[in-house]
């Protein structure tokens, strides 16, 4: 299913702005449908730079066999260094100024830097990630994302707090935002395969842009999100953005591992996009 990065972002603003188009029945006017598509598309883009740095992050801890060692990060096309000696570490990796895309074809500069307690997989660890000059497609995110692992007895969990604001490429246009995430572990438990590990995700989202416009995204509890290690996409699950007067529903599916996904606007039919 659609891979939860900033071209999903875009891909839903380009989408709003075509139905919106044709759609005139229930909107309010040119003013409102453009507020709605700015807060609409705002939220998915925070949402989905907040994923996108969880990406990073988790793969390059999966990756790094050696604490306390230097080792490139070829795949996102950054440097990564971790501090000698005991927990607390701090991991950064560093993008440098973004000459280059890395492999899936996003460009990123600056800094993501992460203190770990300790082991990302050790009950009662809290992993905290912070943003020095950081930018993906020319979107600056600053702010923190906290994990917290809650694993009991063999059900690996993690809490996940995201808070910050997101600056526009065009440097005018910003928003804040906050969300929490519950990550569950579903697959891939009991053996030493971090690639087939099977993660569920619910929670949601708030955002309030600088023109006072307030938008919350929720995943649908019984719809949960699915992350598979092995798939660079989420595959599975439901999500809605409720904007003044409006909402859109986004559904990814039943599991398969593809680059599509379904809108729906205010409970109308649902459309598929392939990117």
């Amino acid at each position: 299913m659609k891979k939860m990065t900033l071209l999903f972002a875009l891909a839903v603003t380009a989408i709003a702005i075509s139905f919106t188009a044709c759609k005139k029945t229930t909107d309010s006017g040119g003013v409102a449908d453009a507020s709605t598509l700015k807060i609409t598309s705002q939220t998915t883009i925070s949402d989905n730079l907040t994923e996108d740095a969880n990406n990073v992050f988790t793969q390059t801890v999966n990756d790094t066999t050696a604490l306390g060692s230097a080792r490139p990060a070829p795949y996102y096309n950054a440097t990564v260094t971790i501090s000698a000696g005991a927990f607390p570490k701090t991991l950064t990796i560093d993008f440098g100024a973004g000459t280059s895309p890395s492999a899936d074809g996003i460009v990123r500069s600056g800094q993501i830097i992460v203190v770990l307690s300790d082991s990302f997989y050790k009950t009662g660890s809290m992993d905290t990630l912070t943003f020095n000059n950081y930018t993906v497609a020319g979107y600056h995110k600053e702010g923190t994302i906290i994990w917290t692992n809650l694993t009991s007895h063999d059900t690996l969990a993690w809490q996940r707090v995201d808070s910050g604001t997101v600056t526009a490429p065009d440097g005018l246009s910003y928003w804040h935002h906050f969300g929490v995430r519950n990550v569950i572990q579903t697959g891939g438990i009991g053996d030493n395969n971090l690639y087939d590990n099977v993660y569920s995700i619910t929670g949601n989202h708030t955002i309030v842009n600088s023109d006072g416009v307030t938008a919350t995204a929720v995943i649908i509890p019984i719809t949960p999100l699915e992350k598979k290690a092995n798939c660079p996409w989420i595959d599975k699950g439901q999500f809605v953005i409720s904007v003044p007067n409006h909402s859109v529903l986004i559904d990814f599916g039943n599991g398969d591992c593809d680059a599509s996904a379904a809108y729906s606007f205010d409970n109308g039919p649902f459309h598929t996009f392939l990117f």
